[in-house]
């Protein structure tokens, strides 16, 4: 075993030494507590035709391979978003959808003839809009067509939450037992479907499956408090799989953790966003030390800068969007605090929870600025900066109305999307109709390696120090912003469609920039991530042990900013050194590309039935008839994007704005192509 070591640890000295000699091999080698891997081109793409049919980019792979134990890896530089499965046991065909889809006397007389309203038959995989969960069926299909399909071209998988039915049928009220068994079951699928099935360890994953909490994962739905609890242990259990071991301390305390998807470069945080959540009455803020929510961002504030320390980048996600629609105010002017001040790793968000398909930017800036303005027991302010008063139970009510209405027939959505035109999208425009051009700048514009506050050609940004003596021009109170500069506080909240029939079923594959996965030469040793995330408990107890903060920020400049030092909670600004990460410069990881992939249920049912009187079995007829197609991709109207870089969902707003046309197919696409319309 020593020789078989020492000869594989020989081969790499060897393999590093000519590349760095010749610069003929493509090589490269980063260190983890996992050990030394090396990194290497195929020769050509594969599938190729296959590929382009289904709307994925050809690409050669790259190959990541652990020298200590000899197991490759390709990197595709894909990945999966898939979210709100909420697959019902109770689902029947046949049933009357009136009934939510549940069998009752009316649907038990079909066989004899007694039902003639073919319209109030639930079909076998589930109606778009018909307000019923997903039958079982719908789950089991999208997961065979998801592993024939597109297992082997992608390297991780981020699932959102939300695996089992709502609770809204009252002749059936959902149990705890119930919620446990039919996430064990969804979780069993994704780790048979992405699970290494070659080795006895269950932990070892051909493509990784990071999952995070869904308010309806919980019981009751939306109540969740601070672990260790009986479904904190019971999670863990659950997901035991997915959860690295070394990090089970804190999932007992708050369902939250971090994975390294490609070790030592590019990690995704799994964020228990019910801590935040507006509709969840265990919680109230994220300014006292006792709240699950304050935790949550001492862990998070750690984590991203120890990636931050290690050089990694990082996507984040959740079941419940970080908008302030959602969140409690406190929690959501932090959390997007937080996304802001460290854009030099974070590379993006993705969200389930509200089943349509659309991104909302929210501005860090805007946020620290509220942060230092707000007194949080005097007054808040909404999702559109109007001031309202401190929570009550109405505030909670309403939030949990907003959240039950996910799991019902969809209503108002159109409106809803115009109100995120409105106060989102225009006000984009406006700042961006008001912004100096960058040509006025004689071409100046944010690089890769140009450090924050300043532009390229060397003059500094907003916020940066004035001359000695310096004065301002007559009448020009408030310089105006840079297109550059808008972009820049900005971060962008990607909002998937769900399984759920909602609409129709979809998710998302993404693909990433790894075109210069091969030139990183990172063999810095860091401490293992068992004994961060020891040292990291250890900390967090110390802090929320000691006495608590002022649960509001004082008037007095003198107080705030002793308040400011003392909530932990509140990122100080990103040094000036750290250049803008994949999020807003092309680079290694950035987005490049998505495709939407959606069952068009009307159609399948036609087929399936087609087949049906062919003479064909269920089964049978079920497999021809069921299938995923394209969409939409990033390529397409109203995108039309070559890359997915904060600036081009900005100026994507800012044109959703400008043409009727390109709204309409816009909304098109957030309803997952099923023609919903508000009555």
């Amino acid at each position: 075993m020593k020789r078989v070591m020492l000869s594989t640890v020989s081969t790499a000295l060897l393999l590093i030494s000519l590349w760095s000699l010749s610069g003929y091999l493509k090589i490269s080698t980063f260190w983890t507590e996992r050990g030394t891997f090396e990194t290497s081109e195929l020769d050509k793409p594969t599938n190729y035709d296959f590929l382009k049919n289904i709307g994925l980019t050809p690409r050669e792979p790259v190959v990541i391979r652990d020298l200590r134990t000899g197991n490759g890896k390709k990197l595709h530089g894909r990945f999966l978003h898939i979210t709100d499965i909420h697959p019902d046991r109770f689902y029947e065909e046949n049933a009357s959808i009136q009934n939510l889809c549940h069998p009752d006397k009316k649907s038990k007389g079909l066989e004899n003839g007694n039902n003639n309203d073919d319209d109030d038959l639930a079909p076998r995989f589930g109606k778009a809009m018909s307000g019923c969960d997903a039958p079982v069926d719908l789950m089991e299909y999208t997961m065979k067509w998801i592993n024939e399909t597109l297992r082997d071209h992608i390297d991780f998988v981020i699932w959102t939450g939300d695996n089992i039915r709502h609770d809204n049928d009252r002749q059936i009220p959902r149990t705890e037992a119930q919620i446990f068994d039919m996430n064990e079951l969804v979780s069993k699928k994704f780790h048979d479907i992405f699970g290494n099935s070659r080795t006895p360890d269950p932990r070892d994953f051909d493509v990784d499956v990071i999952p995070s909490l869904g308010n309806n994962d919980v019981f009751p739905h939306n109540m969740f408090s601070l672990g260790p609890t009986l479904q904190t242990r019971e999670l863990f259990k659950i997901w035991d799989v997915f959860v690295p071991q070394e990090q089970r301390r804190f999932f007992d305390r708050g369902v939250t953790f971090l994975k390294e998807v490609i070790p030592g470069k590019l990690a995704v945080l799994s964020i228990n966003t019910l801590y935040l959540y507006k509709a969840n009455p265990l919680v109230d803020n994220c300014d006292s030390k006792s709240e699950p929510g304050y935790q949550l961002l001492l862990w998070l504030g750690n984590t991203l800068e120890e990636l931050r320390q290690r050089n990694m980048k990082v996507w984040l996600s959740g079941h419940v969007p970080p908008i302030a629609k959602n969140f409690d105010k406190s929690c959501y002017d932090k959390f997007t605090l937080w996304t802001h001040e460290y854009r030099d790793i974070i590379i993006g968000g993705v969200y389930g929870h509200m089943n349509m398909d659309h991104f909302i930017p929210v501005d860090g800036e805007k946020a620290r600025e509220d942060l230092k303005n707000l007194e949080e027991n005097e007054y808040r302010l909404d999702e559109f900066g109007n001031v309202q008063k401190s929570y009550e139970i109405s505030d909670y009510a309403e939030a949990a109305s907003d959240a039950h209405l996910m799991g019902a027939k969809p209503v108002n959505k159109v409106s809803y999307m115009n109100k995120v035109k409105k106060e989102f999208y225009e006000n984009i425009q406006k700042e961006l109709d008001a912004s100096t051009d960058v040509s006025e700048l004689q071409g100046d514009t944010i690089s890769e390696n140009s450090p924050a506050g300043t532009i390229k050609g060397g003059k500094k940004k907003k916020g940066g120090k004035k001359k000695k003596g310096g004065k301002k021009k007559k009448g020009n109170k408030k310089k105006k912003e840079t297109r550059d500069e808008i972009y820049e506080k900005y971060s962008i909240v990607n909002i998937a469609g769900s399984v759920i029939p909602t609409f129709n079923p979809s998710f998302r594959i993404w693909e990433y920039n790894i075109s210069s996965a091969n030139d990183v030469l990172n063999i810095q040793e860091y401490k293992p991530w068992d004994v961060f995330f020891e040292e990291l408990d250890a900390k967090i107890q110390k802090e929320i042990e000691e006495e608590d903060i002022e649960p509001q920020f004082n008037t007095l400049k003198k107080d705030l900013e002793s308040k400011k030092k003392a909530d932990k909670t509140i990122p100080r600004k990103k040094p000036a050194e750290y250049p803008l990460g994949p999020a807003y410069v092309g680079q290694l990881f950035s987005p490049t590309k998505f495709v939407e992939y959606y069952a068009d249920l009307e159609q399948i049912d036609k087929d399936y039935k087609a087949l049906l009187k062919e003479g064909k079995s269920k089964d049978e007829a079920a497999s021809k008839a069921f299938k995923y197609q394209v969409e939409y991709t990033s390529e397409d109207q109203p995108y039309k994007a070559n890359s997915l870089l904060v600036k081009d969902y900005i100026e994507l707003a800012a044109k959703l704005c400008e043409n009727d046309k390109e709204w309409e197919d816009f909304l098109g696409n957030a309803f997952i192509s099923s023609g919903y319309k508000d009555d």
